[in-house]
C-alpha cells in the first residue's frame, strides 16, 4: 500500500514537472533529467544525462538512463570521452535499442 502511494506521488511529481516544462518551453532533458542521445552516422553516439555503464565490451555496451537501459552493439566500440554527465562512444555501430 505504501509503495503504491509513493509511486502515485512520484507520477504526480513527474507530470507536474512535465507540464511546467511544456508551459515554459524548457528542455525536457534538463527539467526531467531525460537522456539526450545524439547519433552521428554509424560511428559515434553521445549520451548526456546517463546514470551508469552496466556492461562494457568491444562489441556490446549497456548504459543505464532515467528511462531504461540503452543497448549498443557493433565492432570496436570504445569510450571516446566520459564525464559524470556525458558519454561519447565511437566504433562501427550496428544496433541501438532501448531495453525495458
Amino acid at each position: 500500500m505504501r509503495k503504491q502511494k509513493k509511486e502515485n506521488k512520484e507520477n504526480v511529481k513527474h507530470k507536474l514537472k512535465e507540464n511546467i516544462s511544456d508551459a515554459l518551453e524548457l528542455p525536457k532533458e534538463i527539467t526531467l533529467n531525460l537522456p539526450l542521445i545524439t547519433i552521428t552516422g554509424r560511428q559515434e553516439i553521445c549520451i548526456e544525462n546517463y546514470k551508469g555503464i552496466l556492461e562494457y565490451g568491444d562489441n556490446k555496451m549497456r548504459i543505464k538512463t532515467e528511462v531504461g537501459i540503452v543497448l549498443i552493439e557493433g565492432k570496436n566500440i570504445v569510450i571516446k570521452h566520459i564525464t559524470s554527465e556525458i558519454l561519447i562512444l565511437k566504433g562501427a555501430i550496428s544496433k541501438f535499442e532501448f531495453l525495458m
